[in-house]
C-alpha cells in the first residue's frame, strides 16, 4: 500500500499533467489553501531569484518569502503566480524547502506551471499569471519562510 506522501505526489503530478481533477483524486485531495506570489529576477533565466507571497489558509492570510524559484522567459524581471496548496493541516507545516514532485516535473508540467512538495507532504501546484513564462525550481529547491 502506498504511503500518504507517495499518493499525494502522484495525485498532484497527475493533476498538473492532465490539468483537471479526476474523480478518484478529487475524493482523496481537497485543497487546503491558496498562494499568490511575485517572483523577482536580477537577470531573467540566469540570475538570483526571490519572491514574496501570501498564503491563505483557514480563513487567514500569512505573508511569506521564498528563494529558489527560477523564471524562464526572456524579458521578465517580475512574475506573478498563483497556486493551490494541498496537504496542509497546520501552519507550521508550510515553511521549509520544497522540491519538485518528481525529477521529470522539475521544469514544470507545461508552460507556466510547477508542482513542488516539502517533507511535511505539503504540495503546491503553482501557475504563472503571465503567458509565455515558465517557472522552475533551483537545484537546491525552493525555500519558503513565513514572515
Amino acid at each position: 500500500m502506498w504511503g500518504r506522501s507517495k499518493r499525494l505526489g502522484v495525485a498532484v503530478l497527475g493533476m498538473a499533467v492532465l490539468g483537471v481533477l479526476m474523480p478518484a483524486v478529487a475524493t482523496e485531495l481537497v485543497p487546503s489553501g491558496t498562494v499568490s506570489l511575485t517572483v523577482t529576477s536580477v537577470a531573467a533565466g540566469v540570475g538570483v531569484q526571490w519572491g514574496e507571497g501570501i498564503l491563505t489558509f483557514a480563513g487567514r492570510h500569512y505573508p511569506f518569502s521564498l528563494q529558489g524559484l527560477q523564471i524562464l522567459g526572456v524579458g521578465y524581471a517580475r512574475v506573478t503566480a498563483e497556486g493551490t496548496v494541498y496537504g496542509l493541516q497546520r501552519l507550521e507545516e508550510f515553511p521549509g524547502v520544497y522540491a519538485a514532485v518528481e525529477a521529470s516535473a522539475a521544469a514544470g508540467s507545461g508552460p507556466g506551471t510547477v508542482v513542488m512538495q516539502n517533507p511535511h507532504d505539503v504540495a503546491i501546484y503553482l501557475r504563472t499569471v503571465q503567458e509565455g513564462v515558465q517557472l522552475t525550481l533551483a537545484a537546491g529547491g525552493v525555500e519558503i519562510t513565513l514572515k
